[in-house]
Protein backbone atom coordinates (compact mmCIF):
# COMPACT_ATOMS: atom_id res chain seq x y z
CA UNK A 1 0.00 0.00 0.00
CA UNK A 2 1.32 3.38 -0.74
CA UNK A 3 2.40 5.75 1.97
CA UNK A 4 0.63 8.95 2.18
CA UNK A 5 2.65 11.65 3.30
CA UNK A 6 1.01 15.02 5.27
CA UNK A 7 1.68 17.09 2.11
CA UNK A 8 0.21 14.60 -0.28
CA UNK A 9 -3.24 15.03 1.69
CA UNK A 10 -3.21 18.80 1.78
CA UNK A 11 -2.66 18.85 -1.75
CA UNK A 12 -5.31 15.92 -2.03
CA UNK A 13 -7.93 18.22 -0.13
CA UNK A 14 -6.69 21.85 -1.93
CA UNK A 15 -7.31 19.71 -5.26
CA UNK A 16 -10.60 18.26 -3.76
CA UNK A 17 -11.55 22.14 -2.62
CA UNK A 18 -10.75 23.68 -5.93
CA UNK A 19 -13.30 20.95 -7.63
CA UNK A 20 -15.85 21.75 -5.52
CA UNK A 21 -15.61 25.42 -5.50
CA UNK A 22 -15.14 24.94 -9.35
CA UNK A 23 -18.24 22.81 -10.04
CA UNK A 24 -20.38 25.22 -7.70
CA UNK A 25 -19.12 27.81 -9.71
CA UNK A 26 -20.00 26.52 -13.06
CA UNK A 27 -23.13 25.07 -12.05
CA UNK A 28 -24.64 27.92 -14.43
CA UNK A 29 -23.61 25.88 -17.79
CA UNK A 30 -24.81 22.28 -17.56
CA UNK A 31 -21.85 19.63 -17.46
CA UNK A 32 -19.10 22.38 -17.73
CA UNK A 33 -16.50 22.14 -14.85
CA UNK A 34 -13.07 21.84 -14.25
CA UNK A 35 -13.53 18.40 -12.28
CA UNK A 36 -13.07 15.79 -15.16
CA UNK A 37 -9.89 18.24 -16.34
CA UNK A 38 -8.42 18.34 -12.66
CA UNK A 39 -8.81 14.82 -12.45
CA UNK A 40 -7.24 13.90 -15.39
CA UNK A 41 -3.94 15.97 -14.60
CA UNK A 42 -3.60 14.52 -10.71
CA UNK A 43 -4.36 11.14 -12.47
CA UNK A 44 -1.49 11.74 -14.69
CA UNK A 45 0.89 13.59 -12.59
CA UNK A 46 0.16 12.45 -8.73
CA UNK A 47 -1.06 9.12 -9.01
CA UNK A 48 -4.79 7.16 -9.36
CA UNK A 49 -4.95 6.80 -6.08
CA UNK A 50 -5.01 10.53 -5.19
CA UNK A 51 -7.22 10.91 -8.53
CA UNK A 52 -10.41 8.47 -6.92
CA UNK A 53 -10.06 10.18 -3.35
CA UNK A 54 -10.26 13.48 -4.88
CA UNK A 55 -12.99 12.07 -7.40
CA UNK A 56 -15.04 10.54 -4.50
CA UNK A 57 -15.18 13.45 -2.27
CA UNK A 58 -15.56 16.11 -4.94
CA UNK A 59 -19.28 14.24 -5.98
CA UNK A 60 -20.17 13.85 -2.47
CA UNK A 61 -19.18 17.48 -1.19
CA UNK A 62 -20.78 18.86 -4.22
CA UNK A 63 -24.47 17.07 -4.26
CA UNK A 64 -24.92 18.18 -0.65
CA UNK A 65 -25.53 21.06 -2.21
CA UNK A 66 -26.72 20.14 -5.60
CA UNK A 67 -28.45 17.32 -4.47
CA UNK A 68 -27.36 13.96 -3.51
CA UNK A 69 -29.67 10.75 -4.75
CA UNK A 70 -28.89 7.06 -6.79
CA UNK A 71 -26.73 9.29 -9.62
CA UNK A 72 -24.28 9.86 -6.51
CA UNK A 73 -22.72 6.75 -6.69
CA UNK A 74 -22.72 6.62 -10.63
CA UNK A 75 -21.42 10.08 -10.88
CA UNK A 76 -18.87 8.62 -8.47
CA UNK A 77 -18.14 5.03 -10.68
CA UNK A 78 -18.47 7.00 -13.95
CA UNK A 79 -15.30 8.81 -12.68
CA UNK A 80 -13.46 5.84 -11.27
CA UNK A 81 -13.84 4.70 -14.84
CA UNK A 82 -12.65 7.84 -16.71
CA UNK A 83 -8.98 7.43 -13.90
CA UNK A 84 -8.51 4.00 -15.21
CA UNK A 85 -9.14 4.53 -18.62
CA UNK A 86 -6.32 7.12 -18.23
CA UNK A 87 -3.76 4.94 -16.06
CA UNK A 88 -3.90 2.32 -18.80
CA UNK A 89 -3.75 5.09 -22.22
CA UNK A 90 -0.73 6.38 -19.94
CA UNK A 91 0.82 3.05 -19.38
CA UNK A 92 0.28 1.73 -23.07
CA UNK A 93 0.91 5.49 -24.84
CA UNK A 94 2.77 7.65 -22.34
CA UNK A 95 0.04 10.62 -22.73
CA UNK A 96 2.19 13.04 -20.71
CA UNK A 97 4.80 13.22 -23.52
CA UNK A 98 1.41 13.73 -26.42
CA UNK A 99 -0.57 17.34 -25.89
CA UNK A 100 -3.35 15.65 -28.90
CA UNK A 101 -3.28 12.59 -27.30
CA UNK A 102 -4.25 14.48 -24.14
CA UNK A 103 -6.99 16.59 -25.66
CA UNK A 104 -8.52 13.52 -27.86
CA UNK A 105 -8.18 11.94 -24.15
CA UNK A 106 -10.39 14.82 -22.77
CA UNK A 107 -12.71 14.49 -25.19
CA UNK A 108 -13.18 10.82 -24.98
CA UNK A 109 -13.94 11.24 -20.87
CA UNK A 110 -16.07 14.15 -21.38
CA UNK A 111 -18.32 11.54 -23.64
CA UNK A 112 -17.18 8.41 -22.18
CA UNK A 113 -18.54 10.02 -18.51
CA UNK A 114 -22.03 10.97 -19.49
CA UNK A 115 -22.49 7.74 -21.47
CA UNK A 116 -21.56 5.95 -18.63
CA UNK A 117 -23.95 7.58 -16.35
CA UNK A 118 -26.94 6.67 -18.78
CA UNK A 119 -25.86 2.79 -18.52
CA UNK A 120 -26.27 3.05 -15.12
CA UNK A 121 -29.01 5.28 -14.57
CA UNK A 122 -31.11 4.05 -17.52
CA UNK A 123 -32.54 0.78 -15.28
CA UNK A 124 -32.69 2.63 -12.20
CA UNK A 125 -35.22 5.24 -13.97
CA UNK A 126 -36.90 2.40 -16.00
CA UNK A 127 -35.92 3.89 -19.11
CA UNK A 128 -37.44 1.33 -21.65
CA UNK A 129 -35.02 3.20 -25.16
CA UNK A 130 -31.52 3.48 -24.02
CA UNK A 131 -30.72 4.46 -27.24
CA UNK A 132 -33.61 7.07 -27.32
CA UNK A 133 -32.57 8.28 -23.64
CA UNK A 134 -29.01 8.39 -24.51
CA UNK A 135 -29.41 10.75 -27.83
CA UNK A 136 -31.33 12.92 -25.66
CA UNK A 137 -29.05 14.07 -23.30
CA UNK A 138 -26.20 13.78 -25.83
CA UNK A 139 -25.75 17.65 -25.98
CA UNK A 140 -24.76 17.27 -22.34
CA UNK A 141 -22.15 15.40 -22.88
CA UNK A 142 -20.47 16.80 -25.94
CA UNK A 143 -20.80 20.28 -23.64
CA UNK A 144 -19.12 17.96 -20.47
CA UNK A 145 -16.23 17.27 -23.26
CA UNK A 146 -15.43 20.21 -24.37
CA UNK A 147 -15.42 22.03 -21.30
CA UNK A 148 -13.17 19.11 -19.69
CA UNK A 149 -10.72 20.29 -22.95
CA UNK A 150 -10.87 24.13 -22.25
CA UNK A 151 -10.20 23.68 -18.51
CA UNK A 152 -7.33 21.31 -18.81
CA UNK A 153 -6.12 23.49 -21.73
CA UNK A 154 -5.95 26.31 -18.88
CA UNK A 155 -5.38 24.15 -15.89
CA UNK A 156 -1.90 21.95 -17.47
CA UNK A 157 0.38 24.63 -16.73
CA UNK A 158 -0.51 25.78 -13.26
CA UNK A 159 -0.88 22.53 -12.47
CA UNK A 160 2.41 21.15 -13.36
CA UNK A 161 4.46 24.35 -12.41
CA UNK A 162 2.82 23.68 -9.10
CA UNK A 163 3.50 19.71 -9.10
CA UNK A 164 7.34 20.32 -9.76
CA UNK A 165 7.53 23.21 -7.19
CA UNK A 166 6.12 20.65 -4.61
CA UNK A 167 8.16 17.55 -6.22
CA UNK A 168 11.57 20.14 -5.66
CA UNK A 169 10.42 20.86 -1.94
CA UNK A 170 10.17 16.85 -1.32
CA UNK A 171 14.17 16.81 -2.78
CA UNK A 172 15.64 19.16 -0.78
Amino acid sequence: MKHIRTNDLTMMALLTAFCVVGRLLMVFIPNVQPITATLILVTLYMGRLEAIVISSLSILITNFYLGMGIWTIAQILSFWCVILLVVSLDKLTNVKNNKVLQLILCMISGLGYGFLISVMLAPVFGVTNFWAYYVTGMSFDIMHAFGTVFFYIILKNPFIYIINKEMKKRGS
